[in-house]
C-alpha cells in the first residue's frame, strides 16, 4: 500500500513563501495581484476538471472514460489554441476545432497502437499538449500573415521548428522513463521513433488542415 510522504511542515513553508510573495505583489502592483488571482482560479479550476476526469479514467478503465478524457483533451487544445487569436477567433474557430481533432484522433489512434492502456493516457496528453503549442504557433503564424496572402503556405514553417522544440526535450524523458519501467532499450527505441512519427503526422496534419479551411473560407469571400 502506497504511504504518501509529502512533508506538512514542507507544505506549510510553501504556503508561507506563496503568502509573502502575494503581499509583496500587492505593494508593488494591485492590479497584477488581481489578474494573479483570477489566473490561479482558472488553473485551480481546470486542475480539478482534469484531476476528476484522470482519476475515472484510472478507476473505470473503460472505453467511455477514455473517451471522456480524449474529448476533454480535444476542448482543452481548442481553446489554448483560440486563446491568443481572440480577435478572430470566429473566423477560426472551426478551422482550428477541424485540424485539433484530426491531430488528436492521429496521436490517440497511434498511441493506442504503440503503448499499453497504462501509459497511454499520460504519454497521450503529453504528444496532445505538444501537437496544440505547434497548432496555436501556426494559426499564430496565418494572422500575422494576413496581410500577405501569398505567403500563407509559409505559415507551416513555424509549426515545423515549433514541433521540434518539445518532442527534443520530451520523447527523451519518455524513452527514460521506459527504460526505468523495465522495457528493452530497442524496443523502446522503436517505440520512441513510432511515436515521432506519430506526432509529427498529426502536427503536419492539423495545420494543413486548418490552413486550407481558412483558404478556402477565404476565397469564398
Amino acid at each position: 500500500m502506497y504511504v504518501s510522504e509529502i512533508s506538512l511542515w514542507g507544505a506549510a513553508l510553501v504556503a508561507c513563501v506563496v503568502f509573502v510573495a502575494m503581499i509583496a505583489l500587492a505593494f508593488f502592483d494591485s492590479k497584477m495581484l488581481r489578474r494573479m488571482l483570477v489566473i490561479f482560479g482558472a488553473t485551480v479550476a481546470q486542475m480539478a476538471v482534469v484531476v476528476t476526469v484522470v482519476w475515472l479514467v484510472y478507476q473505470t478503465q473503460a472505453w467511455w472514460s477514455y473517451f471522456l478524457w480524449f474529448l476533454l483533451v480535444f476542448f482543452l487544445s481548442t481553446c489554448w489554441c483560440l486563446y491568443p487569436l481572440q480577435a478572430m477567433w470566429k473566423k477560426m474557430l472551426w478551422p482550428v476545432c477541424a485540424g485539433t481533432l484530426v491531430g488528436c484522433i492521429v496521436l490517440g489512434g497511434s498511441a493506442m497502437l504503440c503503448l499499453p492502456l497504462s501509459v497511454f493516457l499520460s504519454v497521450y496528453s503529453v504528444l496532445a499538449a505538444c501537437m496544440t503549442a505547434s497548432l496555436m504557433q501556426t494559426m499564430m503564424g496565418y494572422q500575422r500573415s494576413m496581410q500577405h496572402p501569398e505567403a500563407l503556405c509559409d505559415s507551416l514553417l513555424p509549426q515545423v521548428r515549433t514541433l521540434a522544440q518539445p518532442l527534443v526535450m520530451v520523447i527523451p524523458m519518455l524513452y527514460a522513463g521506459m527504460l526505468l519501467g523495465g522495457v528493452p532499450a530497442l524496443e523502446g527505441l522503436l517505440v520512441i521513433f513510432m511515436l515521432i512519427a506519430a506526432s509529427f503526422v498529426a502536427n503536419i496534419s492539423a495545420g494543413v488542415i486548418a490552413l486550407l479551411m481558412l483558404r478556402k473560407r477565404k476565397g469564398q469571400k
